[in-house]
């Protein structure tokens, strides 16, 4: 019955917010009163706009849909700024559970404990943080599961999936912008937050890189307290991004610089990235060097998918729509019935608007959301990790402003990549190489199996022409024996034509 109860309270929040969509090319009459007959106690959502509507329903359905929420924020190739703008304001908040029931459910880990701070640092619809204080003096971060995260948001999804499958029948938009994949990647990057050890390997990653990079730190995971449901690692006490006041101005833009710099070596050089980026996560030390936490969101560029971004901003930065164009095709976000003659007329004018401009004029973000919603109008969707990087990158301009607000990111991402695209380059013909060459090592391989099964296939054939050649003979002789002077010379002058 709970089951039944909540598909028909999530699918009758759906309805109303697709409203307007649906009032488009369904009688206005009938939408209204199925609306009003079944899904009544939701009806005053149509009071608002539909992208608050968008937002209070998310808010409405609970902590799973907020999540759901905030990686739609990203999706800026399918809605509309004013949805994303909307959506950005959802914020992963939620009443936290009481700490006796957190050490309850995971009371392996009590024993380790000297203090637990009551009040947690963070609360979340998937897990709260919570400082400590271990046995062995220890100060401690502790990110505990909540205990019905894991059946709340598979039960949703399943609701949610079987819903869009469903609408897709009779509403083109979900069909379209292939709003079923969309959400399999969700829930992909919903079931990674669900296991804690995910996050664990990949804060070992970034801080493996930090060794590497001086500007950044990564707090240490406690790896023998860790597990799928918790995750302990070491407190770092630092000063928020926006705590830096007593800087000069030539201090500010250069630590602006700075973190810019790490953030595009994790993408170029690393080929992973946080995903989740905001002033809340990053902290500034004594030393000046910078820390990231909360690894829960992190991006992972696949070679093909980091080789086809370059490509595409390479084409951006010198004009060149063949490389643009050919970069979406790449990674397979333009359709094939795609007029792309159209779509490069396009990417011309959007470029002309920006291409003369001086890079310090141009604002990063302002360009991403432009960019994507020309994308929207051709319905191209591009993979949800890609979207992701290209919002990190546009977002790290806004990061970067509130320790410098004059900064401007064009003028320093253009260099950079300038920089280091001969290395990209070489990178990408040695793996292509590499891919070459085992295709070919393998098709070597297989030349005498391919030969063998040659060899039977003309015995075979063989078989089938003398076979036919003795049954020929055989009527030959029977009715017109006189012939038999201009089939044998036949049969000769087939067989030698024949191999």
């Amino acid at each position: 019955m709970g089951f039944i109860r909540r598909s028909w309270e999530i699918i009758g929040h759906i309805y109303f917010c697709s409203y307007e969509y649906l009032s488009s090319f369904l009688p206005g009459a009938l939408v209204k009163l199925v609306g009003f007959l079944l899904f009544f106690p939701f009806k005053e959502l149509l009071s608002l706009p539909p992208p608050v509507r968008l937002r209070v329903t998310l808010e409405r359905l609970g902590p799973a849909y907020q999540k759901i929420g905030q990686l739609l924020s990203t999706r800026v190739d399918i809605l509309p700024p004013e949805f994303i703008r909307e959506l950005e304001k959802l914020q992963d908040r939620v009443p936290p559970l009481p700490p006796e029931k957190i050490l309850k459910s995971y009371s392996h880990i009590g024993e380790y404990i000297e203090e637990f701070d009551p009040n947690p640092i963070g609360s979340g619809s998937v897990a709260q943080v919570h400082r400590a204080l271990l046995k062995d003096g220890r100060e401690v971060a502790i990110k505990i599961l909540r205990p019905d995260a894991e059946e709340i948001i598979k039960q949703d999804m399943r609701i949610l999936k079987v819903t869009v499958s469903f609408l897709a029948f009779f509403v083109p938009f979900f069909r379209q912008f292939r709003i079923s994949q969309i959400l399999d990647e969700f829930e992909r990057m919903l079931t990674e937050e669900l296991d804690l050890r995910t996050e664990a390997a990949y804060m070992e990653l970034f801080r493996q890189f930090s060794e590497k990079e001086p500007s950044l730190y990564v707090p240490e995971v406690l790896w023998e307290l860790s597990g799928k449901e918790v995750l302990v690692t070491e407190f770092v006490r630092g000063k928020k991004l926006t705590e830096i006041g007593n800087l000069s101005e030539k201090e500010r833009k250069k630590l602006a610089e700075r973190l810019v710099h790490i953030i595009h070596r994790t993408i170029f050089e690393l080929g992973v990235f946080h995903g989740d980026l905001h002033p809340g996560n990053i902290f500034l030390l004594e030393d000046g060097r910078f820390v990231f936490i909360d690894f829960g969101i992190v991006g992972r560029l696949s070679p093909d998918t980091l080789s086809a971004f370059f490509v595409f901003s390479l084409g951006v930065m010198n004009k060149d729509l063949e490389l643009i164009v050919g970069a979406l095709r790449e990674i397979g976000a333009v359709p094939e019935n795609i007029n792309e003659t159209l779509l490069k007329r396009e990417i011309l004018s959007f470029l002309d608007k920006y291409y003369n401009r001086p890079l310090s004029q141009i604002d990063a973000e302002k360009l991403f959301y432009e960019e994507l919603s020309a994308a929207r109008r051709f319905r191209i969707v591009l993979p949800e990790e890609l979207l992701v990087l290209m919002k990190t990158i546009a977002h790290t301009e806004s990061i970067a402003r509130l320790i410098y607000p004059e900064f401007r990111l064009p003028p320093l991402l253009k260099p950079y990549l300038r920089k280091i695209a001969p290395r990209v380059v070489t990178q990408e013909v040695k793996r292509r190489l590499t891919r070459l060459a085992m295709t070919y090592s393998n098709l070597i391989e297989k030349i005498p199996k391919i030969a063998e099964s040659n060899k039977k296939e003309t015995e075979r054939k063989d078989d089938i022409f003398w076979g036919s050649v003795i049954l020929g003979l055989a009527v030959v002789l029977t009715l017109a024996p006189k012939l038999l002077f201009i089939y044998v010379p036949a049969v000769l002058a087939t067989n030698r034509l024949r191999k």
